[in-house]
């Protein structure tokens, strides 16, 4: 009887061993690439000023032109649909005040009425205004 347990338990034991040798064959074909899956860019926060806004009816969205400060002389567009960030930006606009912004690059082609950009679009979800027109 003792024999007959000591081979069940030796062979559990070569059985609990193999396992995870087992297993790393499975994991081998879950890290095969995914596809349809789209990878959004990173979050970025930058500063500048507002220069120039325009807000569509028809995508119920807001643009806003923005000089950055760092790296100087360079200017992006931002868009949001939302109305409260709207009003930051138009407030930015009006005082001249300086705005941090977090959003992610996105790809446009054409604003809504046409026409080209030639400057990076960013999709935003946070504005953070000034009460200082420099920092």
């Amino acid at each position: 009887m003792s024999i007959l347990l000591r081979a069940i338990s030796l062979s559990l034991l070569v059985l609990v061993l193999n396992l995870p040798i087992a297993q790393n064959g499975f994991s081998a074909t879950a890290t095969q690439p995914v596809s349809g899956v789209i990878l959004m860019p990173p979050l970025v926060q930058q500063f500048g000023h507002v220069t120039l806004i325009n807000c569509y009816a028809l995508s119920n969205s807001c643009y806003a032109v923005v000089e950055l400060r760092d790296p100087p002389g360079k200017t992006i567009v931002v868009r949001s649909s939302e109305q409260r960030l709207q009003s930051l930006l138009e407030t930015a606009l009006a005082t001249g005040n300086l705005i941090a912004f977090v959003g992610q690059t996105v790809f446009v082609q054409s604003p809504p009425r046409g026409g080209t950009w030639n400057m990076e679009v960013y999709s935003i979800d946070e504005v953070t205004l000034y009460n200082k027109k420099n920092l």
